[in-house]
């Protein structure tokens, strides 16, 4: 899922060099295939839309906003002819079951933000490592592979869950969908959702720092979802019935650490919203996704996806006057 962010700017980017467009319309065309790829991946055409002006343009400017929205339709409508129109995920209608339950939402954002970023200085650590690392090119990603697989095969056999794998594969392994939805029903045991926070990072840096093909995208989504479930179990034990159980935090850390990770908001709310077709749960996001989001902006200025492009002294997200000076 994530490479398709990738997949769908490339196809907007050679279209418009293809066509000698202005440096402007490229611009838009790569947020318009950014858009469609979500749009139509995780049958969220509303979120691709914010996506692509959060991530991809920075500003909401109504010129570039015409032409993405009418991508992300596009790209969602042929989807739906193919795969269905049905939301990414199955799950219960949680409630918020009393309002002092924003607190503990308030302590998830938190804790989410730290997750986050321990999720990108993990990635850059890697990238770095294989970067640095004076080994045949060609060999890095079988390295990443066999590292991934040594994961695999080490993975502590009390940990694992019939109910969370597809046949016998580890959790770390994949998109992890299956497990996600695990973790948002509440069927998943607090042992294994504790360890996959920590796990799918891990699996994810491996893949990605060695050159292997992959993406951010459902991972942090993955390991949100790990630790809002891994969260709401602990609450569950302290306070008993209190809350709407472990699979309402799992959604919320969902939305909270893709927003910490890549500082896109709006994009982590409406993700969620429409890959679970749920609104019950709107305020719990916001409140995380806020809390999270001003939390690691504080501890660690760039996001997953501008760290690359800052230390290239590209700084997208201070203004295109900065760039041009400093060019």
């Amino acid at each position: 899922e994530g490479p398709i962010v990738q997949v769908g700017s490339a196809l907007g980017s050679t279209i418009g060099q293809w066509l000698h467009l202005s440096e402007a319309r490229i611009r838009n065309l790569v947020a318009c295939g950014a858009a469609a790829g979500i749009a139509a991946t995780f049958n969220a055409p509303i979120a691709g839309v914010v996506f692509a002006m959060e991530i991809i343009l920075g500003e909401l400017h109504l010129g570039d906003l015409g032409n993405v929205v009418i991508s992300a339709v596009t790209a969602s409508t042929l989807a739906r002819i193919f795969l269905g129109d049905r939301p990414a995920f199955a799950i219960p209608n949680y409630t918020v079951k009393t309002p002092w339950e924003v607190l503990l939402y308030v302590i998830l954002g938190v804790l989410a933000a730290l997750v986050a970023i321990g999720f990108i200085r993990l990635l850059y650590w890697f990238e770095d490592l294989f970067d640095n690392w004076h080994f045949p090119e060609a060999l890095k990603p079988a390295i990443g592979g066999l590292l991934l697989g040594g994961l695999a095969l080490v993975y502590p056999l009390a940990l694992h869950s019939s109910q969370a794998s597809s046949g016998n594969l580890p959790e770390v392994f994949g998109s992890g969908f299956s497990t996600i939805e695990g973790a948002l029903q509440g069927k998943l045991p607090l042992m294994l959702l504790f360890a996959l926070i920590f796990l799918k990072p891990l699996a994810t840096s491996f893949t990605l720092g060695s050159g292997n093909s992959g993406g951010v995208f459902a991972p942090a989504l993955f390991t949100g979802a790990a630790l809002g479930g891994a969260f709401g179990w602990a609450v569950e034990y302290l306070f008993p019935g209190a809350t709407a159980g472990p699979g309402a935090f799992a959604i919320v850390g969902m939305a909270a650490v893709f927003a910490g990770a890549a500082r896109a908001p709006f994009t982590a709310i409406l993700i969620v919203f429409e890959m679970t077709n749920d609104y019950h749960l709107i305020l719990p996001l916001m409140t995380a996704v806020i809390v999270s989001l001003i939390i690691s902006e504080k501890l660690h200025r760039e996001s997953i996806y501008t760290l690359k492009l800052a230390r290239r002294g590209i700084h997208l997200q201070s203004g295109r006057d900065l760039d041009v000076m400093e060019t």
